[in-house]
């Protein structure tokens, strides 16, 4: 062996350089956003239905419920909804994400005609309020359809939505105050039981057995 092959034979071969951190996988999202969407959920739905059922005076209705629809329903169901869709949970996040237009455009749609922003005349705010609820009644029976295909309590809740919102609506429109809080009733009734939800998917989040949820409608009518 020449000196030359010795010094080579005695050399330290560098190692590859590491790859790029372009080429290197991201870990994939991890977590629920259920629990917080359902718990921010029932926190909005608590303190509307509260409110339908006549605890603050009719006059002041509306602005004593926004710190917690726009601050914390509508912002935190936003955040969950941005959740879902990082992990690629279509429905839970096409869910989330409405029902974070319905807070936030509530808010907007209350605190705009309580300070005029929209300009409209007195004798319109009645059928603007209407055409308010019936669209998103409409919106929210759209998911209810959906949610005959997954477990029985999101179509529940969903349901409960469904009828709340149209006796709000006839409550608004025929200005009856029994329809309204009538519409409360049921607006707690899916408020406890998106806590409930909440229940079973954080229990879940923590090592805990799941609560039922129930088996999806369709299943239980032979259908698929």
């Amino acid at each position: 062996m020449t000196d030359v092959q010795a010094d080579l034979g005695d050399e330290h071969i560098p190692e590859a350089p590491p790859a790029p951190a372009e080429e290197m996988v991201a870990a994939p999202p991890a977590g629920d956003p259920v629990p917080l969407g359902l718990l921010v959920f029932a926190l909005g739905s608590t303190v509307l239905g509260i409110s339908l059922l006549g605890y603050v005076p009719l006059a002041v209705q509306g602005n004593t419920i926004m710190p917690i629809v726009y601050a914390a329903t509508g912002l935190g169901l936003l955040v969950t909804t941005v959740w879902a869709v990082a992990l690629g949970q279509t429905f839970v996040a096409t869910v989330l994400g409405a029902f974070a237009c319905f807070w936030i455009s509530y808010a907007a749609l209350v605190l705009g005609l309580a300070h005029n922003w929209y300009g409209i005349p007195p004798t319109s705010i009645l059928h603007t309020i209407g055409q308010f609820l019936i669209s998103w009644d409409i919106v929210i029976f759209m998911l209810f359809l959906v949610s005959l295909r997954i477990p029985l309590l999101f179509s529940l809740i969903l349901g409960a939505g469904v009828v709340g919102v149209t006796l709000i609506t006839i409550g608004v429109l025929a200005s009856s105050t029994g329809a309204e809080r009538a519409g409360g009733v049921f607006v707690l009734v899916f408020a406890a039981l998106g806590y409930y939800g909440y229940l079973g998917t954080a229990i879940v989040s923590v090592g805990g057995k799941p609560l039922p949820f129930g088996k999806p409608a369709l299943s239980l009518l032979g259908g698929r």
